[in-house]
Formats: C-alpha cells, structure tokens, sequence
C-alpha cells in the first residue's frame, strides 16, 4: 500500500472535531470568558517522556500504527496533555480514498493516553516537528482529546469523511 500523508488534512479534520463536538474533548475555556489562553507549563511527567513511541489499543487493521510522545504540559483546567504524533493509521477521505496516514501533532489528557497504550517500543532521539500544529492549538486556545487513541481517530475519520470535500 502507498504510504499518503494527510497530516494536515487529519489536523484540520482533528480541529474541527475538537470544534464541533464538545462532549468529546475538555474545553481550554467556557464561551463566557474573554479569548485568552491560559499557558501551558511544560512537566516532567513519570511515564510519559518526549520521543517515546508506544503501541496501542488500536483500531482493525492498524497493528502498525503507533503514537510518540511529542510534549508534555500542564493546565489548571485541563490537567495533564500529553501531546501526541499518531502514525500508521488508516484514513478515509469523503471520496472513499484511503491511505496509511500520520498526524503530526494531537493533544490528549493523560488519562486517555493511560487507556490507549499497550508498550513501549523505543525512544527516538529527535522528536519529530509538530510546531506547525501545536501553535494552531495554542493559538485557538484548543481543548484535549479525553477519549482514548482509536476512538479519536475514528472520529476524526468521520470529520473527513463528512466535511473533507467542501
């Protein structure tokens, strides 16, 4: 199978879940507060260290995708984020195409990413770039996944599917 990258298709399709499903995600904000972020910290986190690639509980048919740990951070609303590169994983587009993908850049609670890893494969020395797609979320003022890897994907499959042709 021909390796596609979506990464930025899966991004924006990944925002606009983030978006246009709030029971999905921890909001960074109410809609009665003014526009302004609270700044993420960056932790030292016990388990969980930038350039670590774990396996997970993933979808039929995606034994090969796995997710790294970009970053770490903290909120006062939202806890724990663990920043996440997702690979491997099939998509499909509003066209019925289909394709072995990566998502540069997906910010999860802690407790999500607790539920959807399996092992520890290795860790890489360089963390792969996500600035592009985190200072998106920074500049939105994003909210987290609180669902687990695969469910996440799945949904952000469904945004494609039903809004990537527009």
């Amino acid at each position: 199978m021909t390796r596609k990258k979506y990464g930025s298709v899966a991004a924006l399709a990944l925002l606009c879940a983030l978006i246009t499903l709030p029971s999905s995600f921890a909001p960074a904000q109410s809609k009665a507060e003014p526009a302004k972020c609270e700044k993420p910290t960056v932790v030292d986190d016990p388990t969980y260290k930038p350039g670590q690639v774990w396996s997970y509980k993933n979808r039929p048919g995606e034994d090969a995708s796995t997710i790294t740990i970009l970053k770490v951070e903290t909120t006062s609303k939202m806890g724990t984020i663990v920043h996440v590169r997702i690979d491997k994983f099939n998509l499909e587009n509003c066209k019925g195409n289909k394709g072995d993908s990566s998502m540069d850049h997906a910010p999860f609670s802690r407790v999500a990413i607790n539920k959807s890893v399996v092992k520890l494969l290795r860790t890489e020395k360089d963390v792969p770039d996500f600035s592009e797609g985190y200072n998106d979320w920074l500049s939105h003022c994003g909210g987290i996944y609180t669902m687990p890897v695969a469910e996440a994907l799945t949904l952000t499959n469904k945004t494609m599917k039903d809004h990537g042709c527009n």
